[in-house]
């Protein structure tokens, strides 16, 4: 008989199969949870709530069952396949073409520009950046991961204009247009490239400058350029004394003895009120800003520099904008005697001055030669005996595509959200200096508008290209007037283009002369240019007295009667001739419309009585022809687009009563 097997112990060996259903139902389980929380997630997303919140919107501006039921819950988005872009933005911003909703709160108000940039053709990010495949704030808004493009502030919402309106935009983006005008005026393309930019120096060039300025002068300008000049567009550059002394010393190595000016200040004061200088200078921040202030010119200038300069500063610095104004030789010194006895530093006494030519003295050139090339001074300025080494700055032709992890923070702390390409931009632009101590920037004080303005600017510079049906260039292409012959030179001699402009050519400050022969009568033309009255008296900028000779004179007449002119004015010679612009009964009648029914006396003044939004109207027979002012009673527009002046749709008897008025030789003396 056989044994028995011993008793078992401990618990049976688990078969493969039943490990196997243990695995299954755990990730059973895991798959369920996984199914739960996917569900739960899709009934939860945030922008669930929008569009719960739209619909009740929608229910609130009456319009029933029919719309509500149009608008389904759920991902929106559109495809824009010319331009490569998926946008999801419209899943909370359900209101952006509804005008119902241009008052309403976030995200639901409407697109203030729905009707010119259909969301069809643009969809969202194009203009305003950001993650456009998102359906959260956060990862649409951005910045987030490796997606750093977050979406643009509205300080710099205008930085996309340029891709479809190009860079003529002007006025159509003002802020974007301010940046580029800030960007080439201060110099920045001088140490920094953009490809298809000109490089041009917009500093005055520093040849033998020991015979323009002042040693001591040169120290503190260096130093502190605002302390003399507040508006200067010279920037700081943060200067130590030995810095600015070493540069100083290299500028200027010795100077001669002081030439005296030999003039008589007083008759200098009265020429300097009668030319009307403050036109174009500022004296303690009164007074034009075509050139510079000329409040501590004194402290600054030496007699001899100032004296030539008077007398022909196109001879000194060709490029400049100051005119020549044929002084005889004691008018130049009596002129140089006042400038310089009267506009002086009076906060800086002779013991700075001493201290500045000892340090100036113990200076060290070849430390200035370096201090020139590190801050890259040839950008601006063409300096003798200093070679120009090109842009010592980063480029820029691309800097809207940069990705945030090239740019340092260093040592300032920023929380992750702020750590964009436009904040970056902005930062570095307000304070240079910032992020990292030593960097080479200078400091140009810019204030947060145009510090905004530049990085609009700066963010437009990308590789990306609007496709070929989205360009519609907008604003004034640039004129390729050139006046030519002796009226072109005597343009060029007092520089005109300053301030008028010709075919779109030239500065906005004055009238446009573009058709001045249509419009003004020849005998008033040639004794405004001879001695010129005020026209516009709330003005600071009047026409300067430049004391034109006689043949100058008649080469701008004749250019004006027969170049300058528009055959809509000469073509109502006929009308003009019809009329009873004598009659006394016609003239009574324009008088009453004049002041009664327009009230033309609001904004325009005869005989120092009435406003002065609009031209002194006192001598408008004598300036004006009738050809002229017909037309523009017909439609003050016609030359002027921008004129302030309404659009009356005057009837033709009143059109011939306004002007008999205005162009009688009395109308401009009778009030009511």
């Amino acid at each position: 008989m056989g044994k028995m097997a011993p008793p078992l112990t401990g618990s049976p060996s688990p078969r493969k199969g039943d490990s196997m259903k243990r695995v299954f139902v755990a990730l059973s389980m895991l798959i369920l949870l996984f199914f739960l929380w996917q569900i739960g997630k899709d009934y939860s997303r945030p922008y669930l709530s929008h569009q719960q919140k739209y619909k009740e919107l929608l229910s609130k501006a009456g319009e029933g069952e029919p719309e509500l039921a149009a608008s389904p819950v759920g991902t929106r988005q559109r495809w824009i396949m010319e331009l490569g872009r998926i946008d999801r933005c419209e899943t909370c911003h359900l209101g952006v073409e509804d005008p119902r909703f241009q008052n309403a709160a976030q995200p639901f108000r409407s697109h203030p520009e729905a009707d010119s940039h259909p969301f069809e053709k643009f969809g969202c990010t194009f203009c305003h950046g950001g993650q456009g495949l998102a359906t959260s704030v956060g990862d649409a808004h951005g910045p987030t991961g490796n997606w750093s493009t977050a979406i643009y502030h509205e300080n710099f919402l205008q930085k996309s204009c340029s891709l479809c309106h190009g860079e003529t935009i002007g006025e159509s983006a003002p802020v974007w247009a301010r940046g580029k005008a800030i960007f080439y005026e201060y110099g920045c393309r001088g140490c920094h490239k953009i490809e298809g930019k000109e490089r041009k120096k917009v500093g005055p060039p520093i040849r033998k400058i020991g015979g323009k300025a002042r040693v001591d002068w040169l120290f503190r300008w260096l130093r502190n350029p605002r302390g003399y000049l507040p508006k200067t567009g010279m920037p700081d550059f943060l200067l130590s004394d030995q810095e600015a002394a070493d540069i100083a010393l290299l500028l200027i190595p010795q100077q001669g003895k002081t030439r005296e000016a030999a003039g008589s200040a007083e008759r200098g004061r009265r020429l300097f009120n009668e030319l009307r200088c403050i036109t174009c200078h500022a004296v303690e921040g009164k007074g034009g800003n075509i050139g510079p202030d000329l409040a501590k010119v004194g402290s600054k200038l030496r007699p001899g520099w100032l004296l030539k300069w008077l007398g022909n500063p196109q001879e000194i610095m060709p490029e400049t904008r100051m005119p020549v104004f044929n002084f005889r030789e004691q008018e130049v010194r009596d002129l140089a005697a006042f400038l310089l006895e009267e506009y002086k530093d009076l906060e800086v006494d002779e013991d700075q001055v001493s201290r500045n030519l000892k340090a100036v003295e113990n200076g060290n050139v070849r430390n200035g030669k370096a201090l020139i090339d590190k801050y890259g001074c040839t950008g601006c300025h063409e300096i003798e005996g200093v070679e120009d080494r090109g842009e010592n700055g980063s480029e820029l032709t691309r800097i809207g595509d940069i990705h945030i992890s090239r740019l340092e923070f260093g040592e300032v702390e920023i929380p992750r959200k702020w750590r964009t390409v436009p904040n970056w931009l902005y930062n570095k632009i307000r304070k240079p200096r910032l992020f990292k101590s030593g960097l080479k920037m200078p400091d140009y004080r810019f204030s947060d508008e145009d510090a905004a303005a530049v990085t609009t600017y700066l963010l437009s510079l990308t590789a990306e290209k609007a496709p070929s049906q989205y360009i519609l260039p907008l604003g004034e292409r640039p004129s390729d007037y050139d006046p030519q012959g002796e009226f072109g030179k005597v343009v060029e001699k007092y520089r005109c283009l300053v301030c008028h402009r010709i075919r779109g050519k030239g500065g906005t400050l004055a009238p446009d002369l573009s058709q001045e022969g249509s419009r003004v009568r020849r005998e008033w033309l040639v004794g405004y240019m001879k001695k010129p009255d005020t026209i516009r008296p709330i003005l600071v900028e009047r026409m300067i007295q430049l004391m034109v000779p006689d043949a100058d004179i008649g080469t701008l007449e004749a250019y004006f009667r027969t170049t300058l002119v528009d055959s809509r004015v000469d073509n109502l010679a006929g009308v003009a001739r019809g009329m009873s612009l004598g009659d006394p009964g016609t003239i009574s009648k324009g008088r009453t419309l004049y002041f009664e029914k327009y009230a033309c006396d609001a904004c325009h003044q005869i005989n120092l009585k009435g406003g002065t939004v609009g031209p002194d109207l006192s001598n408008a027979g004598k300036r004006l022809r009738p050809e002229w002012v017909i037309l523009w009673l017909r439609n003050p527009k016609t030359f002027l687009k921008r004129s302030v002046e309404p659009v009356y749709s005057f009837s033709p008897g009143e059109i011939e009563e306004l002007t008999a008025f205005l162009l009688s030789p009395h109308g401009g003396r009778k009030t009511p």
